[in-house]
């Protein structure tokens, strides 16, 4: 009887783990109904992945009525499950108030998390809201701090801004030289704002 319950439960958590790989390949073949499906029985386990992409079923009404509610419901599942994907997606909702209040207290709320678990664009926001003091007291150099673990993750508008932050002397001293670094890091992507600035304010003299 027990090893009937032990195998009951083991192909129980197999077929709702196969769910959400099933919900994936029904959603890139556009069958939205049976991927929707797929997901919703994902979700039984807790399947944060699942939550996730129905948030995004929702936002781009693939298969359903597109619904902005329905899709921040399922994006704070997510989130509340741990998708670090969700944190970027409610961060982004809640700066941008479309279609829900603009509220840039949550909105640092979840880009906090996101940049805590190693997102580089939502370290960058929050270098963005302490400079501009949104839903926070302005802060140059928590916005330093911030954009610089932006720019150690490869986010181009961190660099430069953070090249900028160190040229005009905003919550640091001024430092030419970690300007050039960071310039550089930029320009090496054929970014052409780091280009100018490596021209204009002569930063192969710092090199």
């Amino acid at each position: 009887m027990k090893r009937k319950l032990l195998g009951s439960l083991l192909l129980s958590s197999y077929l709702l783990a196969g769910s959400y790989d099933n919900g994936i390949e029904f959603y890139k073949a556009m069958k939205y109904e049976k991927a929707m499906n797929s997901f919703l029985t994902a979700t039984n386990n807790e399947n944060n992945k699942a939550m996730l992409v129905i948030g995004i079923m929702y936002a781009n009404g693939d298969g359903v009525k597109k619904d902005p509610l329905q899709s921040l419901e399922w994006f704070t599942k997510a989130a509340n499950a741990g998708n670090i994907h969700a944190y970027s997606k409610l961060g982004n909702i809640y700066a941008s108030g479309i279609n829900v209040k603009q509220d840039y207290k949550k909105a640092h709320k979840w880009f906090t998390k996101a940049a805590e678990a190693g997102v580089a664009k939502a370290a960058y926001n929050l270098g963005y809201f302490y400079t501009g003091g949104l839903g926070v007291p302005m802060n140059l150099k928590t916005s330093l701090s911030w954009y610089e673990k932006a720019a150690i993750g490869g986010d181009i508008n961190a660099q430069l801004n953070l090249a900028f932050m160190y040229i005009g002397g905003q919550g640091t001293p001024v430092d030419y030289k970690k300007a050039a670094y960071w310039i550089k890091k930029a320009k090496s992507t054929g970014n052409e704002k780091a280009e100018l600035m490596w021209k204009e304010f002569k930063l192969k003299d710092y090199e």
